[in-house]
């Protein structure tokens, strides 16, 4: 049996790479048999990191050939129907729906919208109608794709990242990790003194943790001197989970940096740059602040007060046990669309 996977892979996000990791773990319970082939933007690193086949994402003949081959066809997980970061993305996803519409096709736990262009709602909308099976990550998402008029069932589930598990034990967790991102209108100066102020307040080690180097480098950099900071640039999804698994509280502007935390059982602190951002802080009892205005007195307060919270881990560790089911589900519609049961 084989499987076709495509998202935003082989790009070096590692918040995109935690999301395939875990999709292969759940699939291969799911699915023993099956061989795992992805669409990467570079095939050779996927190969040696997640142990799978890969194909060149813009090789549209190689991606037929797959497709015309493959079983089942999974589609993200991750934000692919989306127009906030490009107008490309939903297009580019919506051929590869339309190369793959005689093959089953499962929607895989992905993040809807925003769709601010009429193309991007139209395109999005056609290649859900191509789907065998609808998930997606968040209720968002869900009423979003109900807006547009998609009348498929859609199941909401939670992100696959949220089932991960570090390696090893995490150590000490005397460290407020960090992750922050590029984005227009953050009041970088008025982020960097609230969180030294944290720091001051909580006597915490820091680490920065970049998760995107080709975007988010810069940044984490200048936010790691500002700080004093250990700045750390891992190269797997495994090592991105290790980092933020010693953390005592992590701040986050990346959404699976949020999510590795969880996973880790690490509380956190949102910098919601977007809604998914506050959505899923809020859907696990988590504080979060928007980037776009935020108050250095309230970051830092909000920071030590999770910080001196001995509940918090705890009570987190019971939500995403919780949610991990969920995680998993969108493995088990693979399985049972290819007539597999367990």
């Amino acid at each position: 049996m084989r499987v076709a996977i495509f998202g935003y892979y082989g790009f070096g996000n590692l918040g995109d790479e935690a999301v395939l990791t875990a999709m292969l773990q759940h699939l291969h319970q799911a699915l023993p048999s099956a061989e795992s082939w992805v669409l990467s933007a570079d095939p050779g690193w996927t190969e040696r990191v997640h142990g799978v086949r890969a194909v060149r994402r813009t090789d549209l003949r190689a991606v037929r050939r797959l497709f015309r081959t493959a079983d089942l066809v999974c589609s993200g997980g991750g934000s692919l129907f989306q127009d906030a970061t490009s107008w490309r993305s939903p297009l580019f996803y919506g051929l590869l729906h339309e190369l793959a519409r005689r093959r089953p096709l499962v929607v895989y736990a992905q993040g809807v919208g925003p769709l601010r262009r009429r193309a991007s709602r139209v395109v999005t909308k056609r290649a859900m109608e191509h789907a065998a099976r609808i998930t997606v990550r968040d209720p968002d998402s869900a009423a979003l794709l109900r807006q547009l008029g998609v009348r498929k069932p859609v199941e909401v589930v939670c992100d696959p990242a949220l089932a991960l598990r570090p390696r090893g034990s995490p150590g000490p967790r005397k460290i407020l990790a960090v992750s922050v991102r590029p984005w227009p209108g953050v009041g970088w100066e008025t982020v960097h003194g609230a969180l030294r102020e944290a720091v001051r307040r909580t006597e915490a080690g820091v680490r920065v943790v970049c998760l995107h180097r080709a975007t988010d480098l810069q940044v984490s950099s200048e936010l790691a001197e500002a700080l004093g900071a250990e700045l750390l640039a891992p190269s797997t999804p495994q090592e991105a989970l290790r980092g933020v698994a010693g953390a005592r509280v992590l701040v986050g502007m990346r959404l699976h940096a949020l999510v590795l935390a969880a996973a880790a059982g690490v509380p956190f602190v949102g910098l919601a740059y977007d809604p998914k951002v506050s959505s899923f802080a809020a859907g696990l009892g988590l504080p979060w602040v928007s980037v776009d205005r935020v108050q250095g007195p309230e970051l830092v307060s909000t920071v030590v007060s999770l910080w001196g919270d001995r509940e918090a881990a705890k009570l987190l560790q019971g939500k995403v046990t919780a949610l991990q089911p969920q995680a998993r589900r969108p493995a088990e519609i693979a399985a049972e669309l290819v007539g597999v049961r367990r």
